[in-house]
């Protein structure tokens, strides 16, 4: 009887250990066709190739300018009707709300489109993280600011004069400008924090966790179907779903902190109004800031996010292995106990 034990441990131990080395056999020679693939798409230089890539490019670009100019227009005249009604004390507030609903309403709407970035400054620190090409990059921004200065356009063409208030007064009302130009520390510490806190947790809940679920779980098909472009998406198959409310959430809170800069922590949300306000003088202190802040926020969360886990990737199998290993032994020994009790009462 021992020996007939002894038999079916060994036999379920090779089974077990065949069977492990064909499904990691499986996996890695899927990875490696999917790899051939996605090098082949991208070193893919045929006319049709190259028209596919302009066209998800151009398509891209447009999202992306329709959705900041939506979020820019929303917000600048908010602030101007404030001001031209003279519900100023209430403004921060509105503007506040308004700019953090229109966030979330933008990101699920054009997050499967452009990935819905609507700030130059994380569009900067997506390219400094290596998720964002050199062209896509230089046209995000170029689109993002565009669609400020068109926004005050149609801000202008909506509103006009009225209760005694001028244009003039509802465009510096609009413009973000230091509250006091003998400490521009400050504002540049203002600055800095906030773009730092939102883009913080737009990486940790959209662009860190969607390109990790891409190289995760992509497909053939969806290989196939990329056309070499990667597109940061929100998806209702994770947390990155929820991205959206997180995103709209900081922006309320953040466009409430104000600090010495007036709480711009976008580019965009400066420039329009700066030019239709003529208060340009301090652009670039805040730019400066905000790309500082944006780019050490998307390398801090990349790092932290790939703590470890070439570790982790490593022991996985040893480790899941181990616990079969482990769940088998512990299933023999209580077949052979069983045995051990029939044999005793027999």
């Amino acid at each position: 009887m021992a020996n007939i034990q002894d038999d079916i441990t060994i036999n379920q131990s090779t089974i077990m250990d065949s069977a492990i080395k064909k499904e990691a056999n499986v996996k890695a020679a899927l990875v490696k066709i999917e790899q051939v693939i996605a090098d082949h798409i991208k070193k893919d230089t045929s006319p049709e190739a190259k028209m596919g890539r302009q066209k998800m490019a151009l398509r891209a670009m447009y999202g992306e300018f329709m959705c900041t100019l939506l979020f820019y227009t929303t917000i600048f005249a908010s602030s101007v009707n404030c001001t031209l009604t003279g519900n100023t004390a209430n403004a921060p507030l509105i503007v506040a709300m308004v700019g953090g609903l229109m966030a979330v309403g933008i990101s699920f709407g054009f997050s499967g489109v452009s990935g819905a970035i609507f700030n130059s400054s994380i569009t900067f620190a997506l390219w400094a993280t290596r998720k964002l090409s050199n062209r896509k990059t230089l046209g995000y921004i170029f689109v993002q600011l565009l669609a400020s200065i068109i926004a005050m356009c149609i801000v202008a063409g909506c509103f006009h004069s009225s209760g005694g208030v001028s244009m003039q007064t509802a465009y510096d009302g609009v413009s973000v400008y230091p509250a006091d130009e003998k400490r521009l520390g400050k504002v540049f510490a203002s600055e800095f924090f906030m773009t730092f806190f939102l883009t913080y947790i737009a990486f940790s809940v959209a662009f860190e966790d969607s390109e990790s679920q891409k190289k995760s779980t992509m497909s053939l098909k969806t290989i196939s179907d990329s056309k070499g472009l990667t597109l940061y998406a929100t998806t209702p198959q994770s947390k990155t779903g929820f991205a959206p409310f997180s995103i709209g959430f900081m922006i309320f809170a953040l466009s409430l902190f104000g600090g010495s800069s007036g709480g711009a922590f976008n580019p965009g949300r400066i420039l329009g109004p700066a030019i239709f306000s003529g208060k340009v003088k301090y652009i670039w202190l805040y730019w400066i800031a905000e790309v500082l802040g944006a780019t050490c926020a998307g390398f801090l969360v990349g790092v932290m996010h790939s703590y470890g886990l070439s570790h982790n990737k490593e022991n996985s199998v040893k480790t899941a292995n181990e616990y079969a290993k482990e769940a088998l032994k512990s299933s023999q020994l209580s077949q052979m106990e069983n045995l051990d009790s029939n044999s005793s009462s027999i």
